[in-house]
């Protein structure tokens, strides 16, 4: 009797795991093996291909998860059943067993506690989908592995974090943009806005230049013509210039060509009344300090600020002025869309390109004007009583000729030991 209790207890646990159908445990780890999963003739639905995506997946993970869905409830129940199948198994495995009644589960790479949560949160999804349920359930074990109802073969890649990014990028590119725009549309507004200050002194020095051509032409004076000659061109060349500038930086450079220009003009009036033409300036523009669409400077005086003392021009009507103790008034040019006096404005705006002065002093001779340049008014038209330049009338060239040019299958070790000993339960089930 001592000798047959043992063969007894063991055809006992044999039949007590076997599924309805009769396949063994054996039989069952065979079928996992090869196949990676079993479904038992006359069971629920299942879609097959899903099936093998999600184990696909899994594995990609490093993780053996066989699911068995059975026709008949076994005689010792789904948990028993996945806990004899995965004792047919030497490698790390993870086996969920789905009966009519139960689902239940084994494994020797996650814990109690991660199967019977997963357990937990699938088993009601099972009910209404087969392939969700597994689906669910691995997606505990592998969060992220899958999303029921979604198409399983997508990969794990992190979607939601790829979609985060391209917002953040698509709101950074926006901004950037968005500045870069702002930034463009600056240009063009100061571009425009040198361009007409530049185009106003140009014409002055046009009328100028129309103004006294009849009289360097009858003054027989072959060196005051070839000043003349010279400014006139200087004039041409400037203009020319101003139409094909495109960035304010350029625009200084047409500033200086229109204070040479003026000194020529200068040095042509000079020679024709007989006297001798002015040195070209050095460090002093030819350009009347209190507004550079003056006449061109005659007389020089001294600028006193607290940065301290700078030899500058002044036209004859503001020489005129600091003689009778007057104060000329600097014109306002408009720089970023805010007045600033002549003298402090930008040369790439035809200013002086002196800078910030709180308070200055121009002397003349003996005579001293003090001042500062906040406060001041528009800039009083000056009557012009001789002949204005307009597009019928042409600039004497003097011959001089214009150009127009524009993304293990499992390790052995998992991390968590093979079954006894190892502190994993067995047998984890939940009825449906």
């Amino acid at each position: 009797m001592r000798r047959l209790l043992p063969l007894l207890v063991a055809v006992f646990a044999v039949v007590s795991v076997a599924p309805a159908a009769g396949q063994s445990p054996r039989e069952l780890g065979e079928i996992l093996a090869s196949e990676g999963y079993y479904v038992e003739p006359g069971s629920e639905l299942v879609d097959v291909v899903e099936l093998q995506d999600l184990i696909k997946r899994m594995r990609d993970r490093g993780f053996n998860f066989a699911p068995v869905v059975l026709a008949s409830n076994p005689s010792g129940g789904a948990p028993n059943l996945a806990s004899a199948v995965v004792d047919e198994f030497e490698d790390a495995i993870t086996v969920v067993v789905l009966t009519p009644a139960q689902v239940g589960s084994d494994s020797t790479e996650f814990s109690t506690t991660d199967l019977d949560a997963a357990g937990l949160a699938s088993v009601d999804e099972f009910d209404r989908n087969v392939n969700d349920g597994f689906a669910l359930f691995a997606d505990h074990l592998a969060p992220g592995v899958s999303v029921p109802g979604a198409p399983t073969a997508s990969s794990s890649f992190p979607w939601s974090l790829l979609l985060i990014v391209v917002l953040l990028v698509a709101v950074v590119g926006f901004i950037v943009l968005k500045q870069t725009k702002s930034e463009s549309e600056r240009r063009v507004y100061d571009l425009d806005e040198a361009r007409t200050e530049i185009k106003h002194q140009l014409d002055e020095i046009a009328n100028l230049i129309l103004d006294e051509s009849d009289a360097i032409r009858v003054a027989d004076n072959h060196e005051a013509q070839e000043y003349f000659e010279s400014a006139s061109k200087t004039y041409a060349d400037a203009l020319d210039l101003l139409e094909k500038t495109t960035k304010l930086p350029q625009m200084e450079t047409i500033s200086d060509a229109l204070d040479k220009a003026r000194w020529q003009l200068r040095a042509a009036v000079a020679l024709r009344d007989g006297e001798e033409a002015p040195p070209e300036p050095e460090k002093e523009r030819a350009t009347c300090f209190f507004d550079p669409a003056h006449e061109p400077a005659r007389e020089t005086a001294v600028l006193r600020t607290s940065a301290g003392e700078r030899e500058v021009r002044v036209c004859p009507a503001d020489a005129e002025r600091l003689r009778r103790g007057q104060q000329p008034e600097p014109r306002p040019i408009s720089v970023g869309g805010r007045p600033i006096p002549a003298p402090m404005a930008p040369k790439s705006y035809g200013g002086g390109g002196f800078g910030t002065m709180d308070m200055f002093e121009v002397i003349l001779g003996s005579t001293a004007s003090s001042g500062g340049f906040g406060g001041f008014g528009r800039a009083r038209p000056r009557a012009r009583q001789h002949r204005r330049y307009t597009q019928s009338q042409e600039i004497p060239m003097g011959g001089a000729s214009r150009g127009r040019s524009s993304v293990r299958r499992r390790s052995g070790g998992s991390g968590v030991s093979r079954r006894r000993g190892s502190g994993v339960s067995r047998g984890r089930g939940l009825r449906r």
